[in-house]
């Protein structure tokens, strides 16, 4: 009852929020989500009111009547570039049926990750933006870590998060996480800066307790970016040491037995490394018979038992495990093209932002902001390269995310020239200019 009233009271809040801006409007659709109000309270009403698709709509109605600039860039059109090709590829697939219905699903991921890129348009947005996913999407991870650690610590965490899924999605999940609230505690002070790095701790243990060997490796290149990108490198160093502190020595053996085996000689894998190494064969096996197209979009699983030679040795209709092959078999090599070129140059964007912070052409938080998303997708790339990660909802609303940051970076960067340009004696207005593609190398 607690938890559907909970639901209720921040609903009737967020819509009458949602009523006065795009932005708020934006901030619900993420609440819904990440937080999933549908699948946390005890109530059936939620599920039958299906609250993503109402809140959505009125998303995109908003935006439209609200007369936010519809604008399209090299990077924001790769997005509808990649889900126009998932629909040929689904056209022509193995199993229409099957794939249409999950690339409607994956169409929604891809417009609300636009509207980001045009709703999203000061720094102040795009923390309020990062501040929603967080609180969302932490709000329970964090729960489930501090409780694991607290009362049952060094057992594994087999529950799922809805939005994520099972426990290697949600241990990469929380790896592209971790950043992002690193980046609102370097931003914040107070009671607000040691919430975040409270959370910072329980999300951390969410992630390691879902003995996921692929989160293992994504959490120690989020470590590994965090370092480096430091400015106080021995204070970062520091901070890491005591969190490990924490959590180390809660973990068993159980744990570091199954970790060790990332690094097995190829005689003594498992059972599950085995599978991932036949299961992207399959992948390149499909690709293989269909360059240009693939086999349709989510389609590998239903094509699965079709390509299988190894006579059920790993059961029936099995997942990839690996975004990037994934991606190509489902969607061909020209569909993995674009979906690299999208993840690259959303790090590339990441990057020349940082680097202009760093110059002082831009303020500092986005600075901060762009290495968490930058320290994300790097997350991404590791953890989602034996996890199904490709058309996870969160992984695209990062691209949007980047997309906002360059954009708003680059109105900053505008700004800070056309006030050392302009006289004060003159009016700013006549020294307006057209807002540049790009401001900086």
């Amino acid at each position: 009852m607690l938890r559907t009233v909970f639901v209720v009271i921040v609903l009737a809040i967020g819509w009458g929020f949602a009523l006065q801006s795009t932005l708020y409007a934006l901030g619900l659709y993420l609440w819904i989500a990440y937080f999933r109000p549908e699948t946390w309270a005890w109530s059936d009403i939620f599920a039958t009111l299906n609250l993503s698709y109402i809140a959505g709509a009125y998303l995109v109605i908003r935006t439209v009547m609200a007369g936010t600039k519809i604008r399209f860039t090299m990077r924001s059109s790769l997005l509808f570039l990649y889900l126009a090709w998932a629909l040929l590829s689904t056209s022509q697939g193995l199993n229409y049926e099957h794939s249409m219905q999950y690339w409607q699903e994956f169409a929604k991921a891809v417009v609300i990750s636009y509207l980001i890129t045009i709703v999203v348009q000061s720094t102040a947005d795009l923390r309020f933006v990062l501040m929603v996913i967080t609180f969302s999407l932490g709000f329970e991870a964090v729960k489930q870590g501090w409780i694991q650690l607290l009362l049952n610590p060094g057992a594994p965490n087999a529950n799922r998060i809805p939005f994520l899924g099972d426990n290697n999605l949600v241990a990469v999940g929380m790896a592209m996480l971790l950043p992002v609230i690193a980046a609102l505690a370097n931003t914040s002070t107070g009671w607000l800066k040691r919430l975040f790095q409270f959370m910072s701790v329980g999300v951390l243990y969410r992630a390691v307790s879902t003995y996921s060997r692929g989160g293992l490796l994504a959490l120690g290149a989020v470590g590994g970016m965090h370092v480096w990108r430091s400015p106080h490198k021995l204070r970062t160093v520091a901070a890491f040491v005591i969190l490990l502190a924490v959590v180390v020595p809660v973990l068993p053996s159980a744990y570091w037995e199954r970790m060790a085996t990332i690094a097995a000689p190829t005689e003594e894998r498992d059972d599950s490394q085995m599978s991932r190494l036949y299961f992207w064969q399959v992948a390149v096996s499909m690709a293989n018979d269909h360059p240009m197209l693939g086999v349709g979009h989510r389609g590998y699983e239903p094509a699965y038992n079709d390509y299988d030679t190894s006579q059920r040795q790993f059961g029936r209709n099995r997942a990839v495990h690996s975004a990037w092959f994934g991606v190509l078999a489902e969607t061909g090599y020209p569909g993995l093209m674009i979906y690299v070129a999208l993840v690259m140059s959303s790090w590339f964007a990441c990057r020349r932002v940082r680097i202009a912070a760093a110059r002082g052409e831009v303020p500092k938080e986005l600075g901060h902001y762009a290495i968490a998303l930058e320290t994300a997708l790097v997350a991404f790339i590791v953890g989602g390269s034996f996890v199904s990660f490709q058309y996870c909802e969160m992984l695209w609303h990062y691209f949007g995310l980047t997309m906002a940051l360059e954009s708003v970076a680059v109105r900053a960067a505008a700004e800070a020239r056309e006030r050392l340009e302009t006289p004060e004696a003159e009016p700013a207005a006549a020294q307006a200019e057209p807002e540049p593609e790009f401001a900086w190398g």
